[in-house]
C-alpha cells in the first residue's frame, strides 16, 4: 500500500516539530531553570499545526 506522498511529508513534519518542540522546552529549562509548562508548551501547542503545514508544503515534491 502506497501513501501519498504529501501525507508522509507530513507524518515527517509532525516528527520534526515534535522533536524542535521538545529540544526548546529543553533548552529554556536548562537556561532559565524554570518549567516550561504552562507558557513554553502551550504557545509550541499553538504552534504545532502551523508548522506542520509549513513543512509539509514546503518540502521538496516527490513523485512515486
Amino acid at each position: 500500500m502506497k501513501i501519498d506522498p504529501l501525507l508522509e511529508e507530513a507524518f515527517h513534519a509532525a516528527g520534526v516539530m515534535t522533536l524542535l518542540g521538545a529540544a526548546v522546552a529543553g533548552f529554556y529549562w536548562l537556561l532559565t531553570g524554570l518549567s516550561p509548562w504552562p507558557f513554553v508548551i502551550l504557545c509550541e501547542i499553538a504552534a504545532f499545526g502551523f508548522g506542520i503545514v509549513l513543512l509539509a508544503l514546503a518540502a521538496p515534491k516527490r513523485y512515486r
